[in-house]
C-alpha cells in the first residue's frame, strides 16, 4: 500500500519524499521494497537482504494493515490477506469511493466479527516482535526506522485490533531512543472514514496517502534538523 496502489502513482512514501527534497532543498535518493501481502513475522526474514544494501538513513516500514485485519470468512492462502477483505481486481468496485450501503455493510461486518469473535491474522506478541528485530536491525546498522503504524479499517472489530497494536508500538516507542513512530490511525481519524479509505474498507484514498505521507516527510525533516543542532561543532586550535 505505501506505493499508493491502487491508485497510478502519488502514494504516501512518493509524498513523503517530496517533501523531504522540498524542505531541505536537497535530492533524495530513495527505493521502494513492496511484500504486498505479507504479515510482519514473514516479512522480518527477508527484511534486511531485501533493503540494508541500499544503505539509507532511514528506512520507512509499514507492516500492520493484513496483521490486524479480522476477515470474516477464509479465502484460499494463494490469494493473500488482502483479498480476504473484499478486494477484487483494480478496475472493480472495491477500489471506488465508498457510499452509504458500504458504510452500512462494514458496520455489519463488525457485528458478524464480534459475534464470531474471529481471529486477527496474525497475533498481537508476534506481531510486536516481528517489529522490534527490525527496529533493532536497523539501529545496529546505523539506520534510523521510521515506523507506521496499522492503518484504519471500514470494519470497527478489525480497527479495534488495529488499534491495540498501536498502543503496542507506541510502547515500544518509548522504550527506543532512535526510532520514529506515526500514528497513523490518529492522523486518519482527522476525517470522515468515506474520505479516506476506499470502498474495500481497506486501501487508502489519495487524502489517507497525503495525511500520512506528509506526516512521514514532517517527522524526518524535524529528525534531521535535530541531528544537525545536537552534532558538536568543530573548533579551530
Amino acid at each position: 500500500m505505501i506505493t499508493g496502489y491502487p491508485h497510478e502513482g502519488g502514494g504516501l512514501f512518493e509524498v513523503a519524499c517530496s517533501l523531504v527534497e522540498k524542505e531541505l532543498s536537497q535530492p533524495v535518493q530513495s527505493t521502494i521494497v513492496s511484500l504486498a501481502g505479507f504479515p510482519a513475522p514473514r516479512a522480518e526474514k527477508h527484511f534486511k537482504r531485501k533493503v540494508f544494501d541500499f544503505n539509507p538513513q532511514y528506512i520507512v516500514i509499514q507492516f500492520g494493515s493484513t496483521d490486524a485485519a479480522r476477515p470474516i470468512r477464509a479465502k484460499p492462502r494463494s490469494m493473500g490477506a488482502v483479498s480476504s477483505m473484499g478486494a477484487v481486481s483494480k478496475g472493480g468496485t472495491a477500489y471506488r469511493s465508498p457510499s452509504a450501503v458500504t458504510i452500512a455493510r462494514w458496520h455489519m461486518q463488525s457485528l458478524v466479527g464480534f459475534v464470531w469473535k474471529t481471529a486477527p491474522i496474525t497475533s498481537l506478541s508476534s506481531y510486536v516482535t516481528a517489529i522490534e528485530h527490525m527496529v533493532n536491525d536497523c539501529i545496529s546498522a546505523e539506520i534510523t526506522p521510521v515506523i507506521l503504524s496499522p492503518f484504519i479499517f471500514g470494519s470497527l472489530h478489525s480497527l479495534k485490533n488495529a488499534a491495540d497494536y498501536t498502543n503496542a508500538l507506541r510502547d515500544l516507542n518509548s522504550s527506543v531512543n532512535r526510532m520514529i513512530f506515526i500514528d497513523c490511525i490518529r492522523l486518519l481519524s482527522k476525517a470522515p472514514k468515506s474520505k479516506v479509505l476506499l470502498n474495500d474498507g481497506f486501501h487508502l484514498s489519495r487524502l489517507g496517502h497525503n495525511l500520512i505521507g506528509e506526516a512521514i516527510g514532517q517527522a524526518i525533516v524535524a529528525d534531521m534538523a535535530y541531528r544537525r543542532k545536537s552534532k558538536p561543532a568543530l573548533t579551530a586550535t
